[in-house]
Parts: C-alpha cells; sequence; structure tokens
C-alpha cells in the first residue's frame, strides 16, 4: 500500500483522502429519505416537566437521550484506514422552554455528545458523519471540547438559543433557530439554512442557524417568510425570503434571496392527483463573484399513500455535480459541497422509498433506495423501527451499496459514487423525557 500511496498524483490523493474523510457525511443523502421519515413517526409520549409556573411565566424541560452503535465495511482499505471498524455515539439534549404569557417564548437547547470508534486516524477522519455534518457557519462560537483523542471525542455545544415574539403583524425570532425551506425529501434543493444530515447520532433536531426570521400571515393561505442569516463573515451573510400561497388545487411557493455569494431564485409547487400527491421545486443560482448563471437543482417527485402503507418516488437533476467521475474530485473541492447545498457527486438520480407501519403504530419499516444514472451505482437502505412505550424507540438499520471501487494505484481516482460508500449496520435507541 505505501508503493502505491506513492505513485498518486499528490493533489488528486488529497482530493481523495477529503472524499475518504466525508463519506459517511455525504453518505447522508442516503438517509434523506428512511430516517427523515423515521423522525416523522409520533414520537413516544413523554413527560414535560415544569420546573417553574406562574401567571405570567413559566419555564418547562424536556429532552431525550440517543446512542448509536454500528459496524462500517468499506468492502476496501483505503490509505492510513481500516477497511472494517466500529463506533458508538452518544447525546444527551435538553430542551429549556420558558413562556412569557402569550407574548413571547424563549428556547434554549443544551446538549452534551460523545464518540468513540475504532478506527485509525481519529474519529472525524474514519467514522465521519457524526457532529460533523455541514454546520451553518457561525460568528459566536457556544461550543466547548471537553476531551479530544485520536479516538475518542466529547463535547458540548448550545444548538438553541431563539426568542420568539408574537405580535400582531407576525412572529419575530431572533436568535438560533431551526428553518427549514423546500418539499423534497430524499433529494432536497431548497433546504439551504441549516443544511440537515440525517445520518447524525442527533437527528432529532437540525442544525440551528443564527437569524432573524419573520413570518406573517397576510391573507387567508398566505405565508411570508422573510430570513436574515449568519453565515461566519459580513461578506456571506445571507438574506431571503418565501411566499407560500395554499390553492384550492395545490400548495405553491416563489423565494429569492443572497445565499453566500449567490443570487438564488427557487419556486415549488405539490398538487393531489386522485390517491397521488405530485411535486416540483428547483433552485436557479447566479454567481455574484464571477457574474455567471450556474446550472439549476431541480427534484420531480409522486407520492402514493394508502392505509398503513406510503410509496414515493424522486427524480433529482443535480447542477453542482459533475457529469461523470473523473468530475467528482472536483465536485469534493468546490465550496458548495463543503458547505452542505448538495451531498451528492453526480447530476442525475432517481430515488424510491416505501414506508409500512401496522395500524398499532409500534412497528415501522422503512425502505430507500438511490440510483446514480451516470456511474452506475445505487444504495439500499432498510431501517426497522419499534416503539417499547414508555418514551423508548429502539432502530436496527442498514446501508446495502453497488458500485465500482475506487482506486489508488497509478493516478488513483474515483470510479463510482456508492460503490465507495461500502456497507454499514447499525442500531440506535432513543429515551424522551
Amino acid at each position: 500500500m505505501r508503493g502505491a500511496l506513492h505513485s498518486v498524483a499528490p493533489s488528486l490523493l488529497l482530493r481523495l483522502l477529503l472524499w475518504l474523510r466525508l463519506r459517511l457525511r455525504t453518505s447522508a443523502g442516503l438517509f434523506q429519505g428512511a430516517l427523515l421519515l423515521l423522525l416523522t413517526l409520533p414520537t413516544p409520549t413523554a413527560a414535560q416537566f415544569t420546573l417553574l409556573e406562574g401567571q405570567e411565566a413559566s419555564l418547562e424541560l424536556g429532552g431525550y437521550i440517543r446512542g448509536l452503535s454500528g459496524i462500517y465495511d468499506l468492502g476496501y482499505t483505503p490509505p492510513q484506514g481500516d477497511e472494517v471498524s466500529g463506533f458508538h455515539a452518544q447525546v444527551i439534549r435538553l430542551k429549556w422552554t420558558a413562556r412569557f404569557g402569550s407574548r413571547a417564548v424563549l428556547e434554549v437547547h443544551d446538549r452534551l455528545q460523545g464518540q468513540v470508534s475504532s478506527a485509525r486516524g481519529g474519529f472525524g477522519e474514519s467514522v465521519a458523519g457524526f457532529g460533523v455534518s455541514a454546520v451553518p457557519g457561525r460568528s459566536v462560537d457556544l461550543s466547548t471540547d471537553l476531551l479530544e483523542k485520536d479516538r475518542v471525542r466529547a463535547w458540548h455545544d448550545v444548538d438553541r438559543l431563539a426568542l420568539t415574539v408574537y405580535t400582531g403583524a407576525g412572529d419575530l425570532t431572533v436568535g438560533r433557530q431551526a428553518i427549514t425551506w423546500g418539499q423534497a425529501s430524499l433529494f432536497p434543493v431548497a433546504d439551504l439554512w441549516a443544511q440537515f444530515s440525517p445520518f447524525e447520532l442527533d437527528t432529532e433536531e437540525k442544525p440551528g442557524v443564527d437569524a432573524l426570521r419573520f413570518l406573517a400571515y397576510p391573507g387567508t393561505g398566505w405565508e411570508l417568510d422573510a430570513v436574515v442569516a449568519d453565515r461566519g463573515s459580513l461578506e456571506d451573510l445571507s438574506a431571503g425570503i418565501r411566499a407560500s400561497k395554499i390553492l384550492p388545487w395545490a400548495d405553491v411557493y416563489v423565494a429569492g434571496g443572497k445565499l453566500w455569494n449567490q443570487a438564488m431564485a427557487m419556486a415549488g409547487i405539490s398538487a393531489p392527483v386522485g390517491s397521488w400527491k405530485l411535486r416540483g421545486e428547483g433552485v436557479l443560482p447566479y454567481d455574484l463573484d464571477q457574474d455567471d448563471t450556474g446550472q439549476p437543482r431541480v427534484t420531480l417527485g409522486a407520492d402514493w399513500l394508502r392505509g398503513s402503507l406510503m410509496v414515493s418516488g424522486e427524480y433529482h437533476f443535480n447542477g453542482i455535480g459533475a457529469p461523470d467521475a473523473d468530475g467528482y474530485p472536483e465536485v469534493l473541492a468546490d465550496p458548495r459541497f463543503a458547505r452542505g447545498e448538495s451531498y451528492f457527486l453526480g447530476r442525475h438520480y432517481l430515488g424510491g422509498l416505501v414506508n409500512w407501519s401496522p395500524d398499532n403504530d409500534r412497528m415501522n419499516l422503512t425502505l430507500t433506495g438511490l440510483l446514480n444514472l451516470q456511474d452506475p451505482s445505487s444504495a439500499l437502505t432498510p431501517v426497522f423501527t419499534y416503539d417499547f412505550g414508555q418514551s423508548a424507540r429502539v432502530s436496527l438499520g442498514a446501508m446495502i451499496t453497488l458500485g465500482e471501487e475506487p482506486v489508488f494505484q497509478e493516478e488513483g481516482r474515483l470510479r463510482s459514487e456508492y460503490g465507495t460508500y461500502g456497507d454499514l449496520l447499525f442500531t440506535r435507541m432513543s429515551v424522551y423525557f
């Protein structure tokens, strides 16, 4: 293997190692459907503790403890890495809610996380995807590293710190908060304020973005959503506005604004047609630095629901992606990929999701499949979840991939997207309070 490393061009090797370090973070897209759907399941009944209660104010505490363990098998040995590794991670999130009558709400979430990995090179390199999602740029750092060793890490952070004031004109929220735009589940294109990697230990809540948000409802069926968001620097300060309308035959929205160094126009529509719901949305970016219009990102989808069974399918065009596998290193070096605008390397994708939940609502089975049409390569993600009641839920899941593995001899290159991910088996348990 040492000889193979010397035979790889340094710049390409650097990009390839970057890919390997980020492989599970990138594979977040594999779980966009399966785990996002799991998170929409009814949360087990949990007590919300009222710590203080008065005539004008109250203080409540809730939260959860979650543990995740797994075995990750690449199917090949990467440079300075392990073919098979094991990991365990734990998170405790406390949700503090202070209510001031009907006028305002202060929300604070603080969490303690710990991670252990058997892989060489440190947890962040070999088992990325836990605590390494594209966190929104923040000028104020509210995290503290408690322990950081080669294969062990523990830290504390504040992921929510937001005050919402209810006025006659609308709802004003200032501080670290979760903001979601868009309709797609497998291939989101408009969810750009706070990138959410579902393959995270802490998947219950999206990463908070430091922002000022104003929600108004000017008329029946109308919603206006205006956001000004910190991105870590004055140059990247972002702002946008979205107008949504519920029509008798469809839900539609149009949006636009400056996000990072791009001006973006967005639009989406979803409409019921018999027992189906048809969806479509797209984003068109304009690079303000290069004075150039970029390739669009578009997702078209359809959902079918009958009783305890739901079926979804989506086609995705990723304008950030490369037209073939030879261009993947360039995508990996793109700042738009690094900040989470897209978790995919190619251009054309198909995705499908099947979810079955019996009438007792305790058991749920989800199967997600993704296909990169260019490689071609694919990934299949089955997840089984059982709700034990008493605020406890257990999941067992896997990721099974097909595709050509990367090569390290001679020029060194990625030959497919999903063939690089390998296979994963994990268990997860959540306790709510």
